[in-house]
């Protein structure tokens, strides 16, 4: 069971499988050295798989419409999703992302639907971002103390 802005995704037989992909490159060369570079944690992605009865036409509209909704923005809406394993991955606002796919399944008159949920605001996007911001206020003092300095040079020396 997965429900999104505490929407419950309809159907039934739904699958919710997560991932998370832990970024980084061979480095070993030509040598026989298993070396990589840690290129960071990308945001998690919940794939999820539900049926839905062809009688309940209008579940699928609805999140269908979810899907496609934008912000004030024009960007695609955030959601908060929940589901046991999406807590498991710490994933708790996502974006509907890639393609939302519908299927007919003739054998039970229905449609199988797959989407994928992007995670948005992720633990490491968080992280990087207090990074970015601790780095960018130091190089921001070195610089305004690196003026004061030259500043006060200029002014110490005798000239014409």
């Amino acid at each position: 069971m997965i429900a999104i802005d505490g929407w419950q995704v309809p159907g039934f037989d739904t699958q919710v499988n997560a991932g998370v992909k832990l970024a980084g490159d061979d480095m070993s060369g030509f040598g026989s050295f298993a070396l990589s570079s840690d290129n960071g944690v990308k945001p998690g992605v919940l794939t999820v798989k539900t049926k839905i009865a062809h009688t309940d036409e209008n579940d699928l509209a609805a999140l269908i419409t979810k899907a496609k909704a934008l912000d004030e923005n024009g960007a695609r809406v955030t959601y908060t999703v929940n589901n046991s394993l999406a807590e498991a991955y710490k994933i708790r606002k996502a974006k509907f992302d890639g393609e939302v796919k519908a299927t007919d399944l003739e054998d039970v008159k229905g449609w199988q639907i797959t989407f994928k949920l992007l995670e948005v605001r992720s633990v490491s996007e968080r992280e990087q971002q207090q990074l970015d911001e601790t780095s960018n206020q130091a190089s921001e003092q070195q610089s305004t103390d690196a003026q004061s300095q030259v500043q006060q040079q200029f002014e110490q020396v005798d000239g014409p």
